[in-house]
């Protein structure tokens, strides 16, 4: 077969090229003429079947990477409190109250997040039997978190895909692979809230906009005449359908309304006609529909809404908008509107996005706070964490640079630089004819920037809101490495230095405050840390029980912050000692080096340092979830404590939580704890009865219980499992 040279490679042989995608999926474009372009080295030539077949390798190695991080041992830890379990909660209770519509905690409506963790989740909640008698089934953790995993590894390709098409090889591998290695992106993912699910919708949906809006006129042009896939219309249906029957199942607007034979009737013929009617739409899709690309963002936006309201896509809204007036003025953004497939695909958000919401704002139910859902969702959790603010923090722009830094280690070195870069090309770009590689560094920068001043300027501050900074901050990172391996050995130095001083200030703050990797996902705002919220000296040795799949694993904990500090020390001298850089490459596994062809690196200069730095950062994630996370997860989950409770109790004993309201004792209790926060007169008459009652207090609140006890409370009180370090179980006589 001919080969090309290299000159051609990112032009001639780019319409054959085609990345890991399904085949009746959208049509790959070009990869754009990078400074590495599609060749593995300067010089040299692939042939369009090596080329691809390369492409699939380094879409392999990318996914390889983002589920070894990601899923294993997904289910082996108990919920982190208060948000997982709470959000758990909600789900089961679907499955309880066999009502999927109308979120409901414990003895009120929780009207605090939109509907999708639930619909995905309670499905399989009901196939463990977690609303049945007895124990929290085993599987739970897995079927909660199972989703937040997937769209996280979803989106990780999304970017090696979309990067790919754009730009080259090398870029989208490094892209992709500085996502799946951020710690903050790894702990999200392996969470059940809400927070994954929304910005990977959204940025899948972003992504999925930029080959129909920024992509050349003939790859556009293709786009735009490309019949829907099957898979994508079956999705649009699976997504819509059960919309449609569920609200006609238990929407409260027919309560007790009797057309032609009874209410029982008529909600079945109009749950039959909604789906019908759902049908008969994806077979005009299928058959009229043009355009996957802006079909599948149409499909990926309204579950974004569906999972966390319309932040996702206000941010893309507004970025779109900024990106268009920056390349193409007023003209572009009116092109965008008249584009031919507009008005199908946002026929397809409104099917999948709005009906939930319509129904919910003509509902009349209360929450706990006697607030409707438009009360409650609109007013106060979208419009006053804006503008008044409620809960969480306060700070202004060093608030996220803080948390970014704890998030992105060891890559947040580098992401000031590369942000900075793009915005230098971006600059250099205004008036000239814009490249593809140049359309989509102007998104992912205009993104990042909106990201990070949006979320900074809002008044309501936790940790994870940065998240979605995260996809827009890898792909930016991913196209400056692959610059930096055509320049020369000084510019890799200098950054290699930067990166390694960065990492080790940071890792070393890190050390010093292990606790600020639990506070990216979960909700323990002080300005001190006692010994209880994080129990270091606890953490040495920790029983993790995995179900059938896993008896126990009994694992030790490192010395936080040890792995990136010598990984950076290791870059350190490989990058300025060539003899130890040559040692180590002539001791590299072959598997490496082949790896390292397959992506473009092994040829380049500085590419074999890079290359063990992606390998200690993959490491260093992997130590962060399967230790780290696992480790602390015992004194951030009730799981264990009712288990202890389950296996000990007789009859009727039952539990109490005392002075507490951290959502685990509802959920991993399934709502038969008796909750007494302050009132010790209740308390007293609860544990009057006869025979043991337990109760589940946190361990600075003993004292508190045994004064409600009162006269011999110290023989009467019994501490029945102190594994937790934050909460006891004991019984009271």
């Amino acid at each position: 077969m001919a080969t090309v040279s290299p000159d051609q490679t990112a032009t001639e042989t780019s319409s054959s090229v085609s990345p890991p995608v399904p085949s009746s999926g959208p049509s790959p474009g070009p990869s754009s003429g990078s400074s590495s372009g599609p060749s593995s080295g300067p010089g040299t030539a692939l042939t369009a079947f090596e080329d691809a077949r390369r492409d699939r390798w380094a879409f392999l190695l990318v996914l390889g990477v983002a589920v070894g991080v990601i899923l294993p041992f997904l289910g082996a830890v108990g919920f982190f409190d208060p948000w997982e379990t709470h959000y758990a909660e909600v789900a089961r209770q679907m499955v309880v109250r066999d009502d999927y519509l109308y979120p409901f905690w414990k003895d009120a409506h929780f009207f605090s997040k939109p509907i999708l963790l639930f619909w995905m989740t309670a499905p399989g909640y009901a196939l463990l039997g977690a609303d049945g008698p007895g124990p929290m089934p085993v599987g739970v953790e897995l079927v909660g978190r199972l989703p937040s995993a997937l769209l996280g590894i979803l989106t990780i390709a999304m970017v090696f895909i979309v990067a790919r098409r754009f730009w080259s090889r090398r870029a989208a591998t490094f892209s992709a692979l500085v996502l799946a290695t951020s710690p903050m992106w790894a702990f999200m993912s392996r969470q059940a809230i809400t927070d994954l699910p929304y910005v990977a919708l959204a940025s899948i949906g972003l992504l999925a906009l930029a080959p129909t809006l920024f992509d050349d006129d003939d790859a556009r042009a293709r786009a735009a005449a490309t019949p829907l896939p099957r898979w994508l219309v079956a999705l649009a249906f699976v997504t819509i359908a059960p919309q449609a029957w569920e609200i006609a199942r238990t929407g409260a607007f027919l309560n007790d309304v009797d057309v032609v034979v009874n209410e029982r009737f008529l909600r079945v013929v109009l749950g039959v006609v909604g789906v019908a009617v759902v049908g008969a739409g994806a077979f005009w899709l299928r058959r009229r529909g043009r355009d996957p690309w802006l079909h599948g963002a149409a499909l990926a936006l309204g579950l974004s809404v569906l999972a966390k309201g319309p932040v996702g896509l206000g941010i893309v809204g507004v970025v779109l908008v900024l990106v268009l007036l920056l390349l193409r003025g007023v003209d572009g953004v009116l092109q965008t509107i008249l584009h031919p497939a507009l008005l199908s695909a946002s026929l397809l958000f409104i099917g999948v996005a709005a009906p939930w919401p319509v129904v919910m704002m003509a509902y009349d139910g209360l929450d706990d706070q006697r607030k409707t859902w438009f009360e409650r969702f609109i007013r106060y959790d979208l419009l006053g964490r804006v503008s008044a603010g409620v809960h969480g923090d306060r700070g202004g722009l060093e608030y996220y640079v803080r948390y970014l830094g704890f998030g992105m280690l060891p890559w947040i070195g580098v992401v000031p630089l590369a942000v900075f870069d793009a915005l230098q090309k971006v600059r250099t770009g205004v008036g000239t004819e814009w490249s593809r590689r140049d359309r989509l560094l102007a998104l992912n920068v205009v993104w990042a920037i909106f990201v990070f001043v949006f979320f900074a300027a809002t008044t309501t501050k936790f940790h994870h809101y940065i998240l979605p900074f995260l996809v827009p901050a890898a792909l930016l990172t991913g196209a400056f490495f692959d610059g930096l391996l055509s320049e020369g050995r000084r510019s890799q130095v200098m950054v290699g230095l930067i990166a390694l001083a960065t990492t080790v200030v940071v890792a070393r703050e890190l050390s010093q405050a292990p606790w600020e990797w639990i506070d990216l996902f979960s909700y323990h705002y002080k300005s001190y840390k006692p010994e209880y919220y994080f129990p270091v000296d606890t953490l040495n040795q920790v029983t993790i029980a995995g179900g059938t799949a896993l008896s126990a694993w009994r694992v030790g904990t490192p010395l936080l912050g040890l792995l990136p500090i010598g990984l950076a020390a290791l870059m350190a001298l490989v990058l300025v000692v060539p003899p130890i850089r040559r040692r180590l490459a002539s001791w590299a596994p072959g598997t490496l080096l082949s790896t390292m062809d397959i992506v473009d690196v092994k040829e380049s200069a500085g590419g074999r340092p890079l290359a063990v730095w992606f390998l200690g950062a993959a490491m260093a994630s992997v130590l962060g979830v399967q230790v780290y996370w696992a480790q602390a997860s015992q004194h951030w989950s009730q799981r264990w404590l009712s288990g202890t409770y389950e296996s000990l109790r007789q009859a009727d004993e039952p539990i109490i939580a005392y002075q507490m309201d951290w959502k685990g004792e509802t959920f991993y209790n399934k709502n038969h704890e008796i909750q007494i926060k302050k009132n010790n007169d209740d308390f007293r008459a609860a544990i009057a009865r006869p025979g043991r009652t337990f109760v589940l207090v946190q361990q600075d609140r003993l004292d508190n219980l045994k004064k409600a006890v009162g006269n011999g409370a110290d023989a009467r009180v019994v501490v029945v499992d102190r594994s937790n370090a934050k909460w006891l179980l004991v019984t009271v006589d």
